[in-house]
């Protein structure tokens, strides 16, 4: 008995030292697998956006992978090239796909012009688990426009003592309810909604949008050059029925919308002959020599202190390949993209797309990073767009004290010009090759060809607002290793 009594303590204590180990194993055990999923965790990337076209009030699915699963447990960071990010809770979530219904919160990121909020193009990035390393390139953000007004409640047709337009004629009376400049009998052939001036919702209204693509269907052999060939129904483009704010369907590079932004901001509402038409590249015959909003610009530069600010290579003169920059191609003729409505001094193609747009530098010089303050571009149809009083031709975007006309291009501002005149027989007077830019970065001839509107840095490091500690992590130009040293001369 005294021996079975001292053998029993003993097997107790040793099973009771084997069951704490053996529940030491599993906590150990978890802790590890703890520790190997967070080491796993991945940063969200994006793929896909669906629909690419989108209004504000709609949902649009975004596919890519490590996202999590569940409702609210994604944000999608929505980000205008130059505006803020706003970032919005996912509806849905699986690893690979997000559904986001647009919020009301997203307006204030969308362009404005004349007062409209005009379909804009929006980065996309993910934070799920981690926050997705990079925006979305312009390819793969979608286009995102204002809420679409609500569908009238009841067909125009049947409300003949209705007013649509609001201008005191009824319905049964106004040749034209919805004032978009086409009558009532030819929106109901074509399908358009007669009481909406905008039919498709896309900013443009249909009466431009009709006589655009007439423009664009005109093949120009007709013995009658006054006639047009019919609106092009089976393929109608530009669309009325369509949201193609976006697209630029005669090729100069600008979009329907900014063409229609354009013709609005004329001050000649008529469909006889557009003044801006996207289904033109030179809606109107204007001679460089003589174009009149160039001399408005140059009218107002002379007393306001800008009498120079043609003189772009700052040498003292001011050659005729400075005096007509405006017209890209020497042709002598300017195209709607060469014009320049709001007479500032810059086409209007180089404000809505070209080199007073931030995004326009960062995709033709990929290997410059950019300065760290994201400065404004200028407006389209705005003569002054931050309201400062200088026009934005003379005006300074990164207060570097060169001109946004001059620092609009490397090659202008090097005296350097190849003369082309693209197949045609002779160009004007003013398209003659002169001496290239020299490439020798010891050369004592000060050339200031380093110009960039957005880096207050280039093309003097010693401007009054370039930083005078530059980033060592992430350096711009000219602090960086990627851009040559021989584009600096100065």
């Amino acid at each position: 008995m005294t021996h079975r009594a001292r053998i029993r303590p003993l097997a107790r204590r040793a099973a009771l030292t084997a069951a704490f180990g053996a529940l030491l194993v599993p906590a150990a055990a978890g802790t590890a697998t703890a520790d190997a999923a967070k080491k796993k965790k991945k940063s969200p990337v994006v793929t896909s956006v669906r629909p690419m076209d989108a209004f504000i009030g709609e949902t649009v699915e975004i596919r890519g992978r490590h996202f999590l699963r569940g409702r609210n447990r994604n944000s999608v960071v929505f980000k205008r090239d130059g505006g803020r990010a706003i970032f919005v809770k996912a509806d849905v979530g699986t690893t690979k796909l997000l559904r986001v219904k647009l919020p009301a919160k997203l307006a204030p990121a969308l362009i404005v012009r004349d007062g409209v909020a005009v379909p804009t193009r929006l980065r996309v990035r993910v934070l799920a688990a981690k926050f997705g390393k990079s925006f979305t390139s312009l390819r793969r953000s979608p286009l995102v426009g204002p809420e679409k007004p609500p569908a009238p409640p009841v067909p125009p047709a049947s409300q003949p003592d209705g007013d649509c337009d609001a201008d005191g004629l009824l319905n049964r009376v106004d040749p034209d309810d919805d004032n978009d400049l086409l009558g009532d009998e030819l929106e109901a052939q074509l399908k358009l909604d007669g009481c909406k001036r905008d039919s498709d919702g896309d900013a443009v209204e249909d009466g431009y949008e009709y006589k655009a693509a007439q423009d664009v269907n005109d093949d120009g052999y007709h013995q009658d050059p006054a006639s047009y060939l019919p609106y092009p129904s089976k393929r109608p483009y530009p669309n009325p029925l369509f949201a193609d704010a976006g697209t630029d369907y005669d090729g100069d590079g600008l979009t329907l919308i900014d063409e229609y932004s354009l013709w609005l901001n004329h001050g000649v509402r008529s469909l006889d002959n557009l003044l801006y038409s996207d289904g033109k590249q030179y809606s109107r015959d204007i001679d460089a020599n003589a174009y009149d909003k160039h001399m408005d610009f140059l009218a107002w530069a002379g007393p306001a202190g800008y009498g120079a600010v043609l003189d772009v290579d700052r040498d003292g003169t001011t050659t005729d390949i400075e005096r007509y920059y405006f017209d890209v191609d020497y042709d002598g003729k300017l195209s709607d993209d060469e014009r320049d409505e709001d007479a500032d001094g810059l086409a209007n193609w180089v404000e809505a797309h070209g080199y007073l747009q931030s995004a326009w530098w960062t995709a033709r010089y990929e290997k410059e990073k950019p300065y760290t303050i994201a400065y404004a571009g200028t407006e389209l149809a705005d003569h002054d767009s931050d309201g400062d009083g200088v026009r934005d031709g003379a005006d300074d975007q990164d207060h570097d004290d060169y001109t946004n006309i001059s620092e609009q291009s490397r090659r202008l501002v090097a005296g350097e010009t190849s003369g082309w005149t693209f197949g045609r027989d002779a160009g004007p007077s003013w398209v003659r090759p002169i001496e290239p830019m020299k490439s020798d970065p010891f050369s004592s001839e000060p050339r200031y060809a380093w110009v960039q509107p957005f880096n207050p840095c280039l093309p003097d490091m010693y401007s009054r607002t370039c930083a005078r500690y530059p980033s060592i992590a992430d350096p711009y130009p000219p602090f960086d290793t990627e851009t040559p040293v021989f584009n600096v001369f100065n």
